[in-house]
């Protein structure tokens, strides 16, 4: 097993970790672990899978290492300092492991505190454990993060686009901007058609949309950053491509 420190990808929000650690309202605190476990479930799942645990009891783990987050104060331990909190939270993970996942996990799902619907994890129950042979846990959990990054930086720009009146166009141009989502990506010529405008003038549209979904997945990165300097999310940025490169 690689050490955790060595991985290059970070793989949860800073401010939702400070946000979490700073609370002192436990609704507050809770809706914080709330929200990571929503975004980052699957990384988490995915990596228990990869360790050999079946379906259900992934499902479990995964509840229960969220719950241990918020009812352990884990966060009081997360180190500022060290910028990176895919650090923190693989390690969490693998310590939780050792801990309290080898007691057998005497109360299921947390003890029935339930943070995240299991609803949301049935379509994860036809995961393939034995797809990529060749990546170990830790690798498939990077890049299962990376995904989940430029997803929120594609929503945030998606959220941006309805706004201003131009949801219907950014769901045509959307699998054009970057092959995430599962989305098959039309031709240039058929996305034109479907606008109703030129192929000059969808070359400039993609170029803008191009543009500002860089400067947005940019914003999401430095999210990712105790201390988010031009240096240091250009190395991430640059983290994520790496990541990626591998599937």
């Amino acid at each position: 097993m690689i050490s955790s420190s060595d991985a290059p990808f970070p793989v949860t929000r800073w401010s939702l970790v400070s946000g979490a650690r700073a609370a002192a309202d436990p609704a507050k605190r809770r809706a914080a672990v709330e929200e990571l476990c929503t975004l980052y479930w699957r990384p988490i799942y995915g990596f228990l899978r990869r360790r050999g645990l079946p379906s259900a009891d992934a499902q479990d783990a995964t509840q229960g290492f969220f719950v241990s987050l918020l009812d352990e104060d884990l966060f009081a331990k997360a180190a500022e300092g060290s910028g990176r909190m895919r650090s923190f939270l693989l390690g969490a993970l693998q310590r939780w492991q050792r801990g309290e996942w080898r007691k057998g996990m005497a109360e299921k799902r947390g003890g029935g505190k339930e943070l995240l619907s299991l609803d949301v994890m049935r379509d994860e129950e036809d995961f393939d454990p034995s797809a990529g042979d060749h990546e170990t846990p830790e690798h498939f959990f990077e890049k299962s993060c990376a995904l989940v990054l430029l997803e929120s930086a594609m929503q945030r720009l998606a959220s941006e686009q309805a706004a201003a009146g131009k949801g219907d166009a950014f769901a045509v141009l959307r699998p054009l901007l970057a092959p995430i989502g599962g989305a098959a990506a039309p031709s240039y010529e058929d996305a034109a058609k479907t606008l109703h405008i030129s192929a000059e003038a969808l070359r400039v549209t993609l170029h803008r949309l191009r543009k500002r979904f860089a400067e947005v997945l940019r914003n999401a990165v430095a999210d990712t950053l105790a201390n988010p300097t031009d240096e240091a999310v250009q190395a991430e940025i640059d983290a994520l491509r790496t990541a990626l490169s591998s599937r």
